[in-house]
This record gives structure tokens, C-alpha cells and sequence, in this order.
């Protein structure tokens, strides 16, 4: 979230409020918005901003004055939005300002309403162990707190049973009868299961830990070891593991839309991402302007996206990885 004087922007959601009231903003005024934030004080050209806000229609410059005639008192502050004569328009950057304009706020300040989010205290834990008295005390605890959990003796029989894809956190021994406890990460892993883990040993060493750390574990820890604890990392974990699969959803829908592109408009994209015009993409591919222009149309179709920003995000999705172990995404 970027805050803008009273006003709060999220260029992710496409969301903005002023002073803690959502603000009624029009599509094309959000994107003009975008495109002056991403430009961080840079003078960005009147003709830059009808290509990147109106990149498949010809319109008039009437049409950008009168969108940023919106947007300034949407804003309640006019001079947030400097007319530069002759060269085009720019955001006012925070030094310029006798009072602060950008503030970072925190991405849980305002909720989307069609974003579903994922409550940790949901998240259930997969215990693998193959000793009976570890599984019992480790289930018994979890249970006593209210922790959903499953218990299982392998890690065959984890990869054998119907679990559905959705969040959730391992309490995964080390050292298993056959798969070993690092093999079976790697295998979930493969299988698209954003899972993090938390490594359990009755001999630890640090060749051990420090090979469970690389492969992306949140924890390792040596049996026995104090309920407390466990329950802190597990608490922790499940968090953990409620964002990663937030972040995989997302991932998953970007790539889903991507999968329609043709191979000539996966060439195309991150040019387009890169912010070039219709004429210099027809130039670095070798083809014409119209034709560099109906790939950008197809494109933003394709990917469910009328703005730059969106699609530059989107491609960011489909460009990163599913969160697995420690990392929180981003």
C-alpha cells in the first residue's frame, strides 16, 4: 500500500481509500494514477500516458485532461499532480512537498473484499514419524490445542493419501525407514504442494541441519524437545504456510491465463512488461506496427487486464516461484 497525502493506494488490488473511505475511481483514473506512482517523480509524457492507459484505442488529449482533473479532486490536493508545459504530467515526490506524500503502509491495512484470505488457525499439520510413541505424544499435544493434524509412519504413506491441495505445515522426522524425510519434501515439492516444513531428528548434526535448512525447512529441531517451542515454530509455520499458499494461488491463476498466449505473444509480453510502444516492439521483432499492436491487444485480453500495472504484476507472478520452507512471499 502506498499512502498520498490523506489518500491510500494498492496498486495490487486495484483499491483506493481517502482517508480510511473508499475512494469511487474509474478504471482509466486508476491507471493514470498507476503510471505516475510507478514513474516515482519522473515526467511522464502526455503520449506515454495515452499508450500505456488507452493502448489499443485513439483518443483525444481532452480525454487524459479531463482523467486528471478526476483524479486531483479525487485527491482533495491538486498539487499532487504537477502539469509540466510541453513535456506532460508528474507526482509530486515527498522531498517537493512541505508535507510527506508516500508512506509505506502495511499490505493487512485495508482487505480485499474478493480476496479470500487463508486464517492460519485453519492450517492443519501433517506429523510423519515413524515411531508410535513420537506420533501419540506430538498428536496428543496438537490436539489438546486445538490443532487439526494428521499422523503418518512414512513417507509412502504420505505420498499415497488423498490430501487435498491446500495449506498446510509437516512435522517431518529426518530419518524415515525408507524415503527419507528430505526425499519426501522434495517430492511434495514436485508435486505443487507449497508445503513448509519443520525437520525432527533424534541425532541431529550440523552437516544434517544445515542440508535440511538449504532445502528450504523452517525449522530443525532435536528430539526431545519443550512443548512450548514447538508450538511457538508451529505457530509461526502455519503462517507461513497460510501465505504461501495464498501466494501459489496466485501464481497458479497468472500462469493459467498465460497458458492461452500463442509462442509469438509469449515473445511479446515482457516487452511489452518493459513499457515499449507498439512501434519500437515492432522494430525489436522485426514486424509491423499494427501487427505489434493486435499482440498487445490479444495479450491484455488474454491475461483479464486493461492496465500496464496489472499485467507487469501478473507477469511478475508468472515469472517467480511457489513459496516452500521458510521464505515468506513476497
Amino acid at each position: 500500500m502506498i499512502r498520498l497525502g490523506q489518500a491510500t493506494i494498492s496498486l495490487e488490488r486495484r483499491e483506493a481509500f481517502l482517508d480510511g473511505r473508499p475512494l469511487r475511481m474509474g478504471g482509466r483514473a486508476f491507471e493514470i494514477l498507476s503510471v505516475l506512482l510507478q514513474a516515482d517523480g519522473r515526467i511522464v509524457s502526455k503520449n506515454e500516458l495515452i499508450t500505456q492507459v488507452w493502448p489499443d484505442t485513439v483518443v483525444e488529449e481532452n480525454n487524459l485532461q479531463v482523467q486528471i482533473s478526476s483524479l486531483r479532486k479525487l485527491l482533495g490536493e491538486k498539487e499532487f499532480i504537477q502539469t509540466v508545459p510541453r513535456r506532460g504530467y508528474r507526482l509530486l515526490k515527498e522531498r517537493e512537498s512541505p508535507q510527506p506524500l508516500f508512506h509505506p503502509v502495511s499490505p493487512g491495512t485495508f482487505a480485499s473484499e474478493d480476496q479470500e484470505t487463508i486464517d492460519p488457525d485453519s492450517v492443519p499439520v501433517y506429523i510423519v514419524d515413524d515411531e508410535a510413541s513420537v506420533r501419540t505424544a506430538l498428536s496428543r499435544l496438537l490436539r489438546a490445542e486445538g490443532i487439526a493434524h494428521r499422523v503418518f509412519t512414512s513417507a509412502e504413506e504420505v505420498l499415497s493419501a488423498d490430501l487435498d491441495i491446500g495449506p498446510a505445515c509437516l512435522l517431518l522426522d529426518i530419518s524415515l525407514p525408507e524415503a527419507t524425510g528430505l526425499e519426501l519434501q522434495s517430492a511434495l515439492g514436485q508435486r505443487g504442494h507449497p508445503w513448509p516444513v519443520i525437520f525432527m531428528t533424534g541425532f541431529g548434526t550440523i552437516p544434517m541441519s544445515v542440508q535440511a535448512m538449504k532445502a528450504g525447512a523452517v525449522e530443525f529441531m532435536t528430539k526431545p524437545f519443550n512443548d512450548e517451542q514447538l508450538l511457538d515454530t508451529l505457530r509461526i509455520t502455519r503462517q507461513r504456510a497460510a501465505m504461501a499458499f495464498e501466494q501459489w494461488r496466485r501464481i497458479q491463476a497468472a500462469r493459467k491465463k498465460a497458458a492461452l498466449l500463442t509462442p509469438r505473444e509469449c515473445e511479446v509480453l515482457p516487452l511489452v512488461v518493459e513499457g515499449l510502444s507498439n512501434k519500437h516492439i515492432a522494430n525489436r521483432l522485426g514486424t509491423s506496427e499494427i501487427t505489434a499492436k493486435v499482440h498487445r491487444k490479444h495479450i491484455m485480453e488474454k491475461m483479464q487486464t486493461r492496465s500496464l500495472v496489472s499485467l507487469v504484476n501478473l507477469y511478475g507472478l508468472i515469472s517467480s516461484e511457489p513459496t516452500f520452507g521458510a521464505q515468506s512471499p513476497t
